[in-house]
Formats: C-alpha cells, sequence, structure tokens
C-alpha cells in the first residue's frame, strides 16, 4: 500500500507540475498578445551639450575633448523593460550609456559601443522603479566627425518573458526534488558538501557586474552569435554574423560551442549578458563538482575521501585562473569532462575484461567524456589524447589485449560519429579556408611555447596577482599552480611511496610529476617541436601550462587514495589541516580576483566590441581588420537601395551603369567559404575575393534589381548532421539496455503487481 500512495503522490505532483506550467504558459501568452509597445522619440533639442551644435534636425561634433557631449533629457519612466535605438554617423568608436542622478540603483545598463562601422543601435535597460529623470548621456571620444540623428525608447516584453521563465523553472525545480526526496534524505550530508563546494566556487560572481578577464569578451560574442542564429531559426548556427560589425567570423565552424547554447537561450528568453553567463558559470562549477565526486567516489569506493578530492580539484588554483582571471570558458568547461575521462580509462584497465557488455561501458563512457571536450576546448582534446596514448604505452601488456584493443577503438569510432556536426565543417574549413590559425609559422610558436611554461617557483607560491599572462617576469605572470593543497599531496605522495609499496599510488605519484614537468619552462618543448619527426603540431598547445588541469586531476585522485591509506585517528588531523590550507589558498585567491579585477555591468550584447577577437586566429589570412569601414563599394554600379543584413542573409538594390563590364559591388562581409550571390528570379552571381578579402559580387551588364548574399550550408553539412544524430541515439539506447537490459519488464510486471494489490 505504501508503494501504491507514494506512487499516486509523485503522479499527482508530476500532474500538478505540468498543469502549473501550462498555466504559466498560457497567462503568459495572453500578456505578450495584449502587449502594445508604444515608440518614444526623444527631442533632440531637449538635451544639453556644450561642445555639440545643431545641424538639420541631428546633433553634430567634429572636434573637442572626450567627454560627455549631449545629455538629457531627464525624462520620466514606469518601472519596466525597455528598447533604446540610435541612429548615428561616427568616424571612430564612441560610447553611449543611460543614467539616473536621483535613482542610479534603479537603472540597469551599461556602456554601449557606438561603432564607427555602424550606424544604428539597439540595446536594452531595466528599470526596477520609476525614475523621473531619465537621462540618455552620448560620449565623444575626442577625435573625428560624430553626429546623432535619433534616439527612440520602446518598452519591451523582456520582463514578461522572464519572469515565466523564472515560474517554470521554480516549478520544475521543486518538482525534481520532490520527486527525489528519498535519496535526497538518504544522502543529505555528502549533498550539503557538495552544494557548500559550488556554492564557495562562485563566490567572486557574487557582486554587481561581472570580470570580462582575459578572454570574457571574446566568449560573450560567442554566446551572442548562437543567440542571434537561434533567433533567425539556425540550428547548428554555424556563421557568426554578429562579430566585426556584421562582417563575420566563423567562430562556430573552428570552436565546439554546443554547450554554449544554454547561455544563448537565456539571452533569446531575455536575460541579460551578465545573468545568463553566470548562470553559465554556475552550472559548469556544478557540474565540475559533481563529475569528480562521481569519479573519485567510483574509483576509491569511499565518499569521504572523494569529498576532499572534489573540494581540492575545484578549488585547485589553475582552475581558479581559467575561471576568473583568464575567463578561458573553454578550457575551464573541459576540465568538468575530465575526471570522467579519467574514469573511463582506469575502468579500462581495471575492470574485467572478459564481461564485455560490461567492460564496454568504459569505452561509451570514454566517447562521451572526449565529445565533452571536442565539444570545448580542441586543445585539450590534444593534451588528453596524448596523455591516454603514455598510458597505453606504459600498461602496453593490457592494452593489447583484444577486449581493450576492441574497446579504445569503438570508443574512437563512436567519438567521431557523435562529432560529425562539428568534424565536417572544421575539416572543410581547414582544408579550403586559409586562415592564420593554421598558417602561423611553426618557428615562431616553437622559440615561445616553452618559455611560457610555468617556473618551479609558481607551483608553491601562496601569493599570486590575480591578473597577468605567462610573460618572462614572474612577478607580472598570473597564478599558474594547481596550489598548495595538491602541491603537499604531491610530497606526501612521494613520502608514502619512499615508505610502501603500493601501484596506484606510485602511479599517480609519477604521472603527477611528469605532468608538472611539461608544464613548466624545464620541459624541452622546444627540441621536440623542432626536431622530432611529426611532432611539430604540438606548437598548436600554444602554453605548456595546458597539461596543468590533467595534473590537478591527477593529484586530487592522488590526495584521495592517500586519505584512505591513513589510519582514522590520525585522518581527522590531516581534514583539519586540509581544511585551512584549502581555506587560506582559495580566500587568497578570491580576494584578489574581487579586489584587483574590474568589474563591469555587461546588461545588453550593444556594450560588447564585436571587435574583440583576442588574437583574430579564424580571419581569413592577409586581411586588415582595421580597414574595415563597414561601407559598400562598387564600381561600375548605382545603388538604388541601400544594403541591409540581417544573419546570414545581406540584400540591397542596384543597377549597372552602363555595358562596359567589369560591374561588382563589395559587401561589408568577410568572404567565407559557402557565401553565394543571387539576383532577381534567384539568378546566381559569381563571389570572388574582393579588397581585403570581403565578398565582390560580379555583377552582368544592363543588370537592375535586387542583389542578395546568403551564406548555404552544404548537404553534406546536413548529412553529419544527421549522422550525429543517429549516433547519439544509438549510443543512448546502447547504453540504457547495458545499464537496464531487463527494464522494460521489470516495468511491466511493477506496473501488474501495483493494480493486483
Amino acid at each position: 500500500m505504501e508503494k501504491i500512495r507514494q506512487y499516486i503522490n509523485n503522479k499527482t505532483v508530476i500532474f500538478t507540475a505540468i498543469l502549473l506550467c501550462i498555466v504559466i504558459a498560457a497567462v503568459t501568452a495572453v500578456r505578450l498578445d495584449a502587449f502594445w509597445p508604444v515608440e518614444i522619440e526623444i527631442d533632440l533639442d531637449e538635451m544639453s551639450g556644450s561642445m555639440i551644435t545643431d545641424d538639420d534636425g541631428s546633433k553634430y561634433i567634429y572636434s573637442g575633448s572626450a567627454d560627455y557631449v549631449l545629455y538629457g533629457p531627464y525624462m520620466a519612466l514606469d518601472k519596466g523593460c525597455y528598447t533604446v535605438g540610435i541612429d548615428y554617423d561616427a568616424d571612430n568608436d564612441c560610447t553611449m550609456n543611460v543614467h539616473s542622478n536621483e535613482y542610479s540603483d534603479y537603472v540597469v545598463s551599461g556602456d554601449v559601443i557606438l561603432k564607427s562601422q555602424s550606424t544604428n543601435k539597439q540595446f536594452n535597460i531595466r528599470l526596477k522603479d520609476m525614475v523621473d529623470d531619465l537621462e540618455l548621456r552620448v560620449k565623444y571620444n575626442g577625435y573625428g566627425d560624430l553626429r546623432v540623428n535619433r534616439i527612440t525608447i520602446t518598452a519591451n516584453t523582456v520582463g514578461i518573458r522572464t519572469n515565466a521563465f523564472l515560474a517554470v523553472a521554480a516549478v520544475l525545480l521543486f518538482t525534481g526534488c520532490y520527486l527525489l526526496r528519498e535519496k535526497i534524505a538518504q544522502n543529505k550530508m555528502t549533498l550539503a558538501v557538495l552544494a557548500m563546494i559550488t556554492f564557495l566556487s562562485c563566490v567572486p560572481e557574487m557582486t554587481l557586474g561581472m570580470c570580462t578577464g582575459h578572454d570574457g569578451t571574446f566568449h560573450l560574442l560567442r554566446i551572442e552569435g548562437l543567440a542571434q542564429g537561434l533567433r533567425l531559426g539556425e540550428f547548428p548556427v554555424r556563421m557568426q554574423t554578429n562579430w566585426m560589425e556584421g562582417y563575420g567570423y566563423p567562430v562556430s565552424i573552428y570552436y565546439g560551442d554546443i554547450l554554449l547554447y544554454i547561455p544563448a537561450l537565456l539571452r533569446i528568453v531575455g536575460f541579460s549578458v551578465t545573468q545568463s553567463y553566470k548562470t553559465y558559470l554556475f552550472l559548469i562549477n556544478l557540474g565540475t563538482t559533481l563529475t569528480a565526486y562521481f569519479c573519485f567516489r567510483k574509483i576509491t569506493k569511499d565518499s569521504r575521501a572523494a569529498l576532499w578530492g572534489t573540494a581540492a580539484y575545484v578549488f585547485a588554483i589553475y582552475r581558479l585562473t581559467n575561471v576568473y582571471v583568464r575567463l578561458a570558458v573553454g578550457e575551464y568547461t573541459a576540465i568538468m569532462f575530465l575526471p570522467l575521462v579519467l574514469l573511463a580509462v582506469y575502468g579500462i584497465y581495471t575492470d574485467d575484461v572478459t564481461d564485455f557488455k560490461k567492460y564496454m561501458r568504459n569505452g561509451v563512457l570514454l566517447a562521451a567524456a572526449m565529445t565533452g571536450l571536442v565539444q570545448t576546448h580542441l586543445i585539450s582534446v590534444a593534451t588528453v589524447s596524448l596523455m591516454i596514448a603514455f598510458v597505453c604505452i606504459v600498461k602496453i601488456k593490457k592494452t593489447l589485449r583484444k577486449n581493450t584493443l576492441v574497446v579504445y577503438i569503438l570508443s574512437v569510432a563512436m567519438t567521431v560519429a557523435l562529432n560529425l556536426f562539428f568534424l565536417v565543417p572544421f575539416m572543410d574549413y581547414w582544408q579550403n579556408v586559409p586562415v592564420d590559425v593554421f598558417h602561423e609559422s611553426e618557428e615562431i610558436i616553437a622559440e615561445t611555447i616553452q618559455s611560457a611554461g610555468a617556473y618551479i617557483s609558481q607551483y608553491f607560491m601562496l601569493y599570486q596577482r590575480a591578473f597577468g599572462a605567462s610573460g618572462r617576469n614572474i612577478g607580472d605572470r598570473m597564478a599558474i599552480t594547481p596550489g598548495l593543497v595538491l602541491m603537499a599531496t604531491l610530497f606526501a605522495g612521494i613520502w608514502f611511496c619512499i615508505k610502501k609499496k603500493d601501484k596506484p599510488v606510485k602511479f599517480m605519484t609519477l604521472m603527477s610529476v611528469l605532468l608538472l614537468w611539461m608544464s613548466s619552462n624545464l620541459f624541452p618543448w622546444n627540441f621536440i617541436i623542432n626536431h622530432v619527426p611529426f611532432m611539430g603540431w604540438i606548437s598548436k598547445i600554444q602554453f605548456p601550462w595546458r597539461f596543468l588541469p590533467i595534473a590537478q586531476l591527477f593529484l586530487s585522485l592522488l590526495l584521495c587514495m592517500l586519505m584512505i591509506k591513513i589510519k582514522e585517528e590520525e585522518r581527522v588531523h590531516v581534514e583539519r589541516m586540509l581544511l585551512v590550507l584549502l581555506i587560506v589558498t582559495t580566500a587568497q585567491m578570491f580576494s584578489g580576483v574581487i579586489q584587483e579585477r574590474s568589474y563591469v555591468e555587461k546588461y545588453d550584447a550593444a556594450g560588447l566590441d564585436s571587435f574583440t577577437l583576442v588574437y583574430g586566429e579564424y580571419v581569413r589570412e592577409g586581411t586588415e581588420i582595421k580597414w574595415f569601414d563597414g561601407e559598400v563599394h562598387t564600381k561600375n554600379v548605382e545603388i538604388i537601395e541601400g544594403y541591409t543584413r540581417e544573419g546570414k542573409y545581406a540584400i540591397m538594390e542596384c543597377e549597372t551603369a552602363g555595358g562596359g563590364g567589369d560591374a561588382w559591388v563589395e559587401f561589408p562581409i568577410l568572404n567565407y567559404k559557402n557565401y553565394a550571390a543571387y539576383g532577381e528570379n534567384g539568378i546566381p552571381f559569381k563571389i570572388m575575393d574582393g579588397d581585403n578579402n570581403v565578398i565582390r559580387v560580379m555583377l552582368p551588364d544592363h543588370y537592375s534589381g535586387i542583389v542578395a548574399v546568403i551564406y548555404e550550408i552544404p548537404p553534406y553539412y546536413r548529412v553529419a548532421d544527421l549522422c550525429s544524430l543517429t549516433a547519439l541515439v544509438a549510443i543512448a539506447a546502447i547504453w540504457f539496455f547495458m545499464h537496464n537490459p531487463m527494464q522494460g519488464k521489470h516495468a511491466v510486471k511493477a506496473a501488474h503487481g501495483a493494480r493486483g494489490e
């Protein structure tokens, strides 16, 4: 009877949750349908400015100091979400923001960049409450012409959408917790510790705004590119057209981004840039905590030791550097998958090889984990593959077992199949598009890769700057170290190996030493790249400290193994010391990040500089970005209707000026593979490289009509998409039946048994 009662309660809760979600959706739909936006056009004459002049209804400045040159109109506006639009012309980049002198805390916005390559910007703001002195401020950069033609404010539906999303999320979270209440009660202490680890790992983000670090803006632009593509019905997104004010950047072809669809969807719902990114960061911190605990618990069979290993891994200093200093989204996301790779490889060499069905689970897990790496950080794929190859050589006798070889081969095949949707476009561009990342001189990279490695002294430093990079001066370097907790673990492992014989501990200790050496400036990377055949590709790793995440993983597992070896009466004292050391090192790191890094409010995508390409690895070789002007250039062509662009589509109307031939139009779009041009009635036009590698469309004599440029997805990309989807379904089914071969029969019997009672 108790099972029946529980079954009915669960079904009731699920039904109630579904009903609540339907009600929320219906209410939201009614509110959205009833919403009628009213556009308020700002009277520019009501705005002030000391250096700006009136010019035919516009506000104009051609010289002066860098300062706010246009501000006002100090209007009253109700609580809510709004879209601000500005039409302008600028010779150089300027900025704009929204402000209130009396109610500054009520205005949620940020600086918006008025790029010289564009003439219009739209951005969202939020007012927490009514303000009666709303001020729009345009800041001149000190040189060149700036003309402001029009400013508007329009109410939008962002608040309605985000509130509905939060309501549905709350219902689903409560429902999930209720359905899992028994498991939660059984594991409440473990879950509490894991929750605390996750919470504390997010402390630097519990501030106003966000720190963009080294690469933050680059990754935020990736998220915006995905959001823009999804809004226009593209999936998966290949060419991101938001970059460089519309010139486009194929970052999704070169850089796996499947997990970035999460913050991209949040952006579509209406959450701010900062909110979407912080949510993603929280989920990755949570995921890293869970995968680390899952791995260490499976290997050691000791929950208590696994918790310490998890804490050491999550709070490893180099991981925190990636998260809060470098904002290396790809690498810190890849770190979440490393424990799963370790667990799979560990199982391949320790599980019963004769029970192939159970043994094959390791192959499926390895394929899933490697897929996570492919979709987040290709450099991590290279470093992890290198270490797996090394383990295979060290364990050569076990590696050459028939079932082990089969598992490895099937794992590689599954990884390739799952990632065909990414690998096919990637290989297509690799072979056919000359970009800087594939044409940089190996000699130039080889000269710098070794010197960028960590100094041994850095491994033992307590205080390190919360910024910097990997230059030669140690005082200017960021924290490139696993941290004192894991370094102490290494010496404890060495001491244990001297005192006792334990193969697993010895192996983990030696691997940790090797990886720390490989991460340093002492490992002979330059010699290997320049003199060892077929090893030149290692230069693409860029920095030796890319191996530190794997070192941190081995050291964390070593900590778990050592904790098990310690006697219970001594273990408590060791745990206290570990706790103090963790608190000191983590607090020092977080204090530096919070105090030394600048935090800025990134509310809307318009606040991101779309030319933030970091090293510009995926730009067409020979392109000079500084000469991009955002203009359409023509020869023997007269423009009838100006150029407009929306996502992967660009269109204009023109006519050729005579029949002399050699008529063309150059669009402000970089000419990458798969672009095509069409005219009236779908007539195809030839595309070629124009000046600075932009798209040049060749037009026939006596042509008059539209010219449309579109990024077309080749059929073989779609075939690859279908193959990956098929592989995903097939592998998921195989995994399910490997774990639950009689699940269907058991479910039927349980249902009949319930009716019988």
